[in-house]
């Protein structure tokens, strides 16, 4: 990877390593020669990891007096680990936003080897835009869930530890391929015969192949471009949810069927799996947060500047991306 030279030989540490971008992140740098650090909870599932060729640490983010391992010792930081679901509000700015003041503040003062650090961010920290409109970097922020407002507050935090420390903030859009659990239950459904339109039909979205968003991740690490600012990257194209479950049915030689969802049925199936959480430490599967996200017409943003600007073109097209994930989901027996 012609994106990963700087990084030969380089220490890098990945927050949330265990993750599904975590993971494949930790492949590639691993595969770039890299000695790399994985930050995880105690509790994290480790399937995606071979944990002989890492340096595991397991940190509670979540504890306000955590400490990052082998700081003194580090040439690159991703900052990968988010919650995408929690109980509370105060839950998603726990990890989202105020685990980074701590992140930074630690790298800023410790750090002294860093030569940079990639912010993972979202879309969801802008928000959604008007049908047939792209958001931008100058888009106003007007994120509409708690996540999104999370993930904002977290890209501020790293923004005003940019002027003192190198610091790229990367926000994809939804994000697919291998070990990828939410978007194998869409593919899953077409297996099985059925698209999923909830509301009107023609609701648009950005995507991006994960191995795409890690070549963007590593791209966005040189340290001769380091620039304090946020980026979206795409995959280029703007797709409709439609025309997603057409794909994976052609790959999958499938006829789907179209169940159509009236919008206001999420609201009591979203009070529903609430209320069922309420008895478990667990976030619910489906709540009125996740409702808010399914109700906008498009989410989809331009990621020309991050192209231009770091010379960066995708390699996965929507087919080849869904074949890769579906075959693999086969051969993992997900299928």
């Amino acid at each position: 990877m012609t994106a990963s030279l700087h990084l030969k030989g380089a220490t890098a540490l990945v927050t949330g390593a265990n993750g599904f971008i975590g993971s494949h992140l930790v492949d590639q740098l691993l595969a770039c020669g890299c000695k790399v650090h994985g930050l995880v909870r105690e509790s994290s599932n480790l399937k995606w990891l071979d944990t002989s060729k890492i340096d595991l640490h397991r940190v509670d983010l979540a504890r306000s007096d955590f400490k990052v391992p082998a700081l003194e010792e580090l040439d690159y930081v991703f900052h990968c680990a988010g919650l995408t679901k929690a109980k509370s509000r105060s839950g998603y700015f726990q990890i989202n936003a105020v685990a980074c003041s701590n992140l930074y503040e630690q790298c800023q003062k410790r750090g002294s080897r860093i030569k940079s650090i990639v912010h993972l961010s979202s879309l969801a920290a802008t928000g959604p835009g008007p049908q047939g409109r792209l958001v931008d970097e100058i888009t106003p922020c007007k994120p509409v869930t708690f996540y999104g407002q999370s993930k904002l507050a977290g890209e501020e935090i790293a923004l005003q530890y940019s002027q003192s420390i190198p610091l790229t903030v990367i926000r994809p859009p939804v994000v697919y391929g291998p070990r990828e659990e939410n978007f194998f239950t869409f593919i899953k459904l077409i297996q099985k015969g059925w698209g999923l339109q909830i509301g009107r039909a023609g609701k648009e979205l950005s995507l991006i192949y994960v191995s795409d968003l890690v070549e963007a991740m590593l791209k966005a690490s040189d340290p001769s471009k380091q620039k304090g600012r946020s980026y979206f990257v795409t995959d280029g194209r703007v797709y409709i949810w439609e025309q997603i479950a057409k794909e994976c049915a052609r790959i999958m030689n499938v006829d789907v069927k179209t169940l159509k969802v009236p919008e206001a049925m999420l609201v009591p199936v979203a009070l529903f799996f609430e209320a069922w959480s309420s008895f478990s430490s667990k976030p619910a599967l489906f709540d009125r947060q996740r409702m808010i996200d399914i109700r906008q017409s498009s989410w989809s943003a331009s990621p020309e500047n991050f192209f231009k600007e770091f010379e960066f073109t995708p390699q996965y097209e929507l087919s080849r991306g869904l074949a890769e994930t579906i075959n693999w989901c086969q051969q993992e027996k997900w299928l």
